[in-house]
Parts: C-alpha cells; sequence; structure tokens
C-alpha cells in the first residue's frame, strides 16, 4: 500500500502512515448489504462472530473477518472489564454508605459505558465503515489480515 499524502510504501494493515503520520482509511471494496449484515451479526455475541471466523466461504472476506476478529476481542475486553468492576464492587462495598454508593456507580457507568459502545459498533458495522477502536481495534485488523494470508 502507498500513502496518499506522501507517497512512501505502507505496510497493508496500517492505519497512519509509517513516514509522514496521515491517517490511512482502510481500502475496502464495495461493501454490500449481505456483508454488513454478516459484521452485524459478529456483534450478537462471542460464538456467532467465532463461526464467522470458521466459515470457509468468508475466509477472503476482509470485512467480515475484521469485525468479527473486533467483536470477539470486544467481548473478551468486556468480560475483563466486568470482573474488575465487580472486584471493585466488592472492595467499595466494605466501606460505608459511601463505599456502597461508589460500588453501585462505578458498575452503573462501566455498564452503561460497554453497552454504549457496542451499540457504536453496531451500528458502523451496518453502515460498512472499517471502525476501528483504539485500543482492540489494531490487533482485529492484523489478526483479520493474517487470517488472510493462510
Amino acid at each position: 500500500m502507498i500513502c496518499s499524502n506522501c507517497d512512501a510504501p505502507m505496510p497493508d494493515v496500517s492505519s497512519f502512515c509509517p513516514a509522514c503520520g496521515q491517517a490511512v482509511a482502510l481500502e475496502l471494496d464495495t461493501i454490500d448489504s449481505r456483508q454488513k449484515l454478516l459484521a452485524v451479526l459478529a456483534y450478537v455475541g462471542l460464538i456467532p462472530a467465532i463461526i464467522l471466523l470458521v466459515i470457509p466461504a468468508l475466509r477472503g472476506d476482509r470485512f467480515v473477518r475484521f469485525h468479527a476478529w473486533q467483536s470477539i476481542l470486544f467481548s473478551v475486553s468486556s468480560a475483563l472489564l466486568g470482573l474488575a468492576l465487580r472486584l471493585l464492587f466488592v472492595v467499595f462495598s466494605i466501606l460505608p454508605l459511601v463505599g456502597f454508593l461508589l460500588a453501585w456507580l462505578s458498575l452503573g457507568i462501566g455498564t452503561l459505558g460497554v453497552f454504549i459502545l457496542w451499540i457504536v459498533l453496531v451500528v458502523k458495522a451496518a453502515q460498512g465503515q472499517h471502525y476501528e477502536l483504539p485500543l482492540i481495534g489494531p490487533l482485529a485488523t492484523e489478526l483479520a489480515s493474517k487470517q488472510e494470508v493462510r
């Protein structure tokens, strides 16, 4: 892949040009409604995302594979965040009154944040966008590209 800003060569999995730092949109073929539906289906849960990665007919579909990997990573991250919030809940619950309120507040904000982020991911997939989450998105892109090579 070549940067449109400085014409420097770049790896295919780059989100930014290593030479000039220009953000680069992932070049995907036109996304049809079937691909959008499958990408949205990936965010239904862990099992549909894994199934989408295993289906041989979808091995060449980079868009669906990216969203399936991002869904898996998002689900695992959400589960780990849930465990951390529950541990925080137990620690805060030990404190009288204020601790209990802080525990419920942290658990509620964390749960609401994950839910809103999940809605954003579903909407972006339905719109046919390659939307990367800040921490797990680049890893999902890399995993989707590695699977394509095999």
